[in-house]
């Protein structure tokens, strides 16, 4: 009975150590997803993230994608930035770049950072912003897959 038990829980903590495989069978963010967040600027001024609009595809490890940010700062109207991102998944985390292209890649620059969590439809995350030097939190949800 003890060696039994010790084998169950031998294996369940082996499942719960093993790497996730991103892609097919493993974490996905590729698709539509919907949301909003704040951000705070280093002088403190606070700005409330109306809407993000993301459509992210995958390969791999690896995503990319485009995101709309409709944002209102203080009593300002809403102003909408787009942006491009890419990045690494490991397990259900997220990092990478955010920024704009002129054109195609490689005419990019990387204006921000981010680190998020994915959690089944749900994905959230703070994003650096090396422009301004605002910190945003976002909370997203799957809408659709591609």
């Amino acid at each position: 009975m003890k060696s039994t038990l010790r084998l169950i829980l031998v294996v369940a903590l082996l499942l719960a150590a093993a790497p996730a495989v991103a892609g097919k069978g493993g974490p996905t963010v590729e698709g539509f997803w919907g949301g909003a967040g704040h951000a705070i600027y280093p002088d403190g001024t606070i700005a409330e993230i109306v809407e993000v609009d993301a459509s992210l595809s995958q390969d791999g490890y690896f995503f990319f994608g485009e995101a709309s940010f409709t944002v209102i700062l203080g009593d300002s109207d809403p102003v909408t930035q787009d942006a491009q991102m890419s990045g690494h998944i490991k397990g259900n985390a997220l990092t990478g770049l955010m920024g704009f292209c002129w054109d195609e890649a490689p005419a990019c620059a990387g204006a921000g950072v981010f680190e998020g969590k994915l959690s089944g439809n749900r994905l959230s995350g703070t994003v650096v912003d090396l422009t301004d030097g605002s910190t945003s939190f976002i909370t997203l949800h799957r809408t659709s897959i591609d």
